[in-house]
């Protein structure tokens, strides 16, 4: 049975300003529908390229390490790539989300394995040797849900096998909308959503009965952009598949979307423990000229950082962090996509009431500064 959920207030009323982080070094990145990227170890980043069918990895230097992949059925082969993330430091899991199918493989490009996993199932990542995700519950559903209820469940990465699955988590959190979206597991145990506009919303244990909602001290009220609203539009077309739907269909749900503030959190994978157990969050405030990530601690908010460009997806591993970007349009109005790496050894965020917000340590404040966000 749920309990009510509690809601935290934050300790402080005026989130600190952001602090801007400068990249260490830039690698370019392929044109791809995909806005996943994983990081196989510190110098090595994956992307998906979409148009190709296939997995591109290259170093933080530019050099391009291995592409791997076809479009097909077969072996190392792919119909539909939803994401690609780390399994352990060298070795990376590709989702294929048409053929149910993860797939197993060495930075180098060597297939380890594969596994079929359930059809339906939506996957948002790995985490250790489970393949974590969910699948929409129509059977639950109904007209007046503004949050469709979701399935989660975690896969095992070596057997397909589903270990823990679990529906009827709307009811188990007070949040504004009624209802939860993407989650990551925990450090330690249990889960953490995003939900709605600005609430995030932390389990203990899988199978709690109650939750701890907080709502962003940073979040802002903000209407889409021109690009945020061709982005939109180029989304709703994609649904069609190969039968795109028309522009006078979409423009009601795009004018729509045009008028309302945006939602605060950036998917896919929004969520993202570091290695020293931070949660990073990424939103929409911009992701024109920067983009800003949250930093929470436990179930606190700590600080924000702020990158450059527009980020698309991100990772985090050990000592770096890797934001796969759009830059900003050239003359034929093409965007082209880059991987811009951070060094975050030195990154220090404090979330007590007598210290409050992200600040780099003393030897590495040339490379970093507190602003008020734009």
């Amino acid at each position: 049975m749920a309990a009510t959920a509690c809601q935290n207030e934050p300790t402080h009323n005026v989130a600190p300003a952001p602090l801007a982080l400068f990249p260490a070094a830039a690698s370019p990145a392929p044109l791809s529908v995909s806005k996943s990227i994983a990081l196989a170890d510190e110098e090595t980043a994956c992307v998906v390229d979409s148009f190709e069918f296939r997995v591109v990895c290259g170093r933080r230097d530019g050099e391009e390490v291995v592409a791997f992949g076809k479009e097909g059925d077969g072996p190392g082969e792919f119909r539909g790539l939803r994401l690609v993330a780390r399994v352990s430091p060298g070795r990376l899991g590709a989702v294929d989300g048409r053929l149910n199918r993860l797939t197993i493989f060495d930075a180098t490009g060597d297939r380890v394995s594969e596994v079929a996993f359930p059809p339906m199932y939506l996957a948002d990542g790995i985490r250790q040797a489970t393949l974590f995700g969910y699948e929409v519950d129509m059977m639950a559903s109904s007209p007046g849900d503004s949050v469709l209820p979701r399935i989660y469940s975690e896969v095992d990465i070596n057997s397909g096998e589903v270990t823990w699955t679990r529906g009827g988590m709307n009811g188990i959190a007070d949040t504004e909308c009624g209802g939860l979206f993407h989650g990551v597991p925990r450090p330690v145990e249990g889960y953490v959503f995003w939900a709605c506009r600005r609430e995030l919303v932390f389990l203990d244990a899988n199978d709690a009965d109650a939750a701890t909602v907080v709502a962003s001290p940073a979040y802002r009220d903000e209407l889409p952009s021109e690009r945020d609203v061709e982005d939109f539009a180029e989304g709703l077309r994609r649904l069609g598949g190969r039968m795109p739907m028309p522009r006078s269909a979409a423009a009601p749900y795009v004018e729509t979307f045009r008028e309302e503030p945006k939602r605060w959190f950036n998917v896919p994978r929004t969520l993202v423990f570091d290695s020293r157990d931070r949660l990073w969050v990424a939103t929409t405030l911009d992701r024109d000229t920067f983009s800003y990530f949250e930093i929470w601690i436990g179930t606190e908010y700590a600080g924000s950082v702020r990158v450059r460009d527009r980020a698309m997806g991100f990772d985090l591993f050990q000592n770096t962090l890797a934001v796969l970007v759009e830059r900003q349009p050239g003359p034929d109005g093409i965007a082209p996509r880059g991987i811009d790496w951070y060094d975050i050894s030195h990154l220090d965020c404090r979330a007590s009431k007598a210290e409050w917000g992200c600040r780099l340590s003393p030897a590495r404040r040339g490379n970093a500064t507190s602003d008020g966000g734009r």
